[in-house]
C-alpha cells in the first residue's frame, strides 16, 4: 500500500511539474529587446540620426531629435514591414534620461488602436520643454519595439 502511495505522489509531482515547465515563459532571441547603438547629438541644432531597431520581424522604427529654442522635439516612425495587418493598442511610451537618470517619463496617447497595413508608416512626436543643458537618452516604446537617440544641449 505503501509503494503505491509513494509512485502516485512521484507521478503526481512529475505531472505538476511538466505542467508548470509547459507554463514558464523563457526568453527567446525574439522576445528580447534589443538595441542598436545610439546616435549622439553634439549641437542643439542638428537633428540626431534616425535610430532602428525592433524585438520582433512585423514592426520597425525610428527617432530624431530637432533642438529649437527652448523646445526639443522628438519625431519617432513605427513601420509595419511584415505582410500582414499589425494591430497595436494604446499609444507610444517614452521615458527621457538626463546623464543616464530618468528626467521625464509617460505615454503619447492615440486611439484605442491603430490597424497598420503592410508597407504603412504610423509618425507621432513628443515636444520636451525648456530641458536643461546635459547628455540626454530617449527611449520610445510602441508594440514591444523600442527605439531610442542621443543627444546633448549645450
Amino acid at each position: 500500500m505503501m509503494t503505491r502511495t509513494n509512485s502516485l505522489l512521484i507521478m503526481l509531482v512529475l505531472v505538476v511539474g511538466i505542467i508548470l515547465a509547459g507554463c514558464t515563459k523563457t526568453n527567446t532571441e525574439s522576445e528580447i529587446t534589443h538595441t542598436e547603438p545610439l546616435a549622439t547629438n553634439t549641437s542643439t541644432n542638428t537633428p540626431s540620426d534616425a535610430n532602428s531597431n525592433t524585438n520582433q520581424s512585423d514592426v520597425t522604427g525610428s527617432v530624431k531629435v530637432d533642438n529649437s529654442g527652448s523646445e526639443t522635439n522628438v519625431t519617432y516612425t513605427f513601420k509595419n514591414q511584415s505582410d500582414k495587418v499589425v494591430t497595436v493598442v494604446g499609444g507610444a511610451r517614452y521615458k527621457l534620461l538626463k546623464d543616464n537618470q530618468v528626467a521625464d517619463e509617460g505615454r503619447v496617447p492615440i486611439k484605442d488602436y491603430i490597424d497598420l497595413e503592410s508597407g504603412q508608416e504610423y509618425t507621432d512626436s513628443k515636444t520636451f520643454l525648456n530641458l536643461e543643458p546635459g547628455s540626454y537618452t530617449v527611449l520610445i516604446e510602441w508594440n514591444k519595439t523600442i527605439v531610442s537617440s542621443e543627444f546633448v544641449l549645450i
